[in-house]
């Protein structure tokens, strides 16, 4: 009897401290066989073009070959790159103010808002031609900020520089998903007119390639949940106790039996 109890007891702990199960953790597993082989093609859904929106902040640069005059232009003078550190990000970009524009030197203020980079770039040239022959223009999005919470490596807010994010990619750059993150339980929480809307995706399934939330916007924030195996893990002390404990009770009764 004694034999049995110890048996049930120890079965119990390997299983409280046993890992997470395969199918929490391996992605897209409908499209694998068991030799990992690709089964089949997988259709992405395509991205959207972005929008720019009040509060993105945008890179804006003139080129050309006549420097003198470009620099009345320019933020930064002369054809130098743009240096990518956030303080020379946050003092090269121009913000969309509330009425959706930005005030440039010489341009004024130029209407962004509802515009996609493309459309925002034929406007800059457009205007930049009423006063310069031969100038190009370069703008970027410098505010594409993605937030990434709970169980990855290194959670914390990404920033990217280019247009089209996906939910890998961010999973990518946090590291991948920590030894307790539930691929199952992906969760994103994206503001929409003042309101917070959330998604759930299932990494382990192909179906969030074909999500309209598939491609991430700016300021979306992705967390990462917990797998129920880091609930026992964190609690397994308190639980070797317990069952040490109920062991020497079943030990003194059945000794106080005798």
């Amino acid at each position: 009897m004694i034999k049995r109890i110890y048996f049930y007891l120890l079965l119990i702990l390997l299983l409280s401290s046993s890992c997470a199960r395969y199918k929490n953790f391996a992605y897209v597993q409908d499209r694998y066989e068991v030799t990992d082989s690709l089964k089949k093609y997988i259709d992405v859904t395509e991205g959207g073009d972005l929008i720019l929106r009040p509060a993105d902040n945008v890179y804006i640069h003139f080129y050309g070959l006549d420097f003198n005059q470009l620099e009345s232009f320019n933020k930064q003078n002369g054809n130098r790159p743009i240096n990518f550190n956030e303080v020379a990000l946050y003092l090269q970009g121009y913000f969309i103010n509330d009425s959706g524009e930005v005030e440039l030197p010489v341009l004024g203020k130029v209407k962004l808002d509802g515009l996609t980079l493309a459309q925002a770039k034929d406007t800059l040239q457009a205007k930049v031609d009423e006063y310069l022959v031969g100038a190009t223009v370069d703008i970027r999005l410098l505010s594409y900020n993605i937030t990434v919470l709970g169980e990855v490596k290194r959670p914390g807010k990404l920033n990217f520089y280019k247009r089209e994010i996906n939910i890998l990619d961010v999973i990518a750059r946090a590291g991948d998903l920590g030894n307790y993150g539930d691929a199952r339980n992906v969760i994103l929480i994206r503001e929409i007119n003042g309101k917070s809307e959330t998604y759930n995706f299932d990494l382990t399934s192909s179906d969030f390639f074909n999500s309209s939330y598939y491609w991430l916007k700016p300021n979306d924030v992705i967390y990462v949940k917990p797998l129920r195996a880091k609930v026992v893990s964190v609690n397994s002390p308190t639980l070797t106790v317990f069952f040490t404990g109920l062991t020497t009770l079943i030990l003194f009764l059945n000794y106080v039996n005798y």
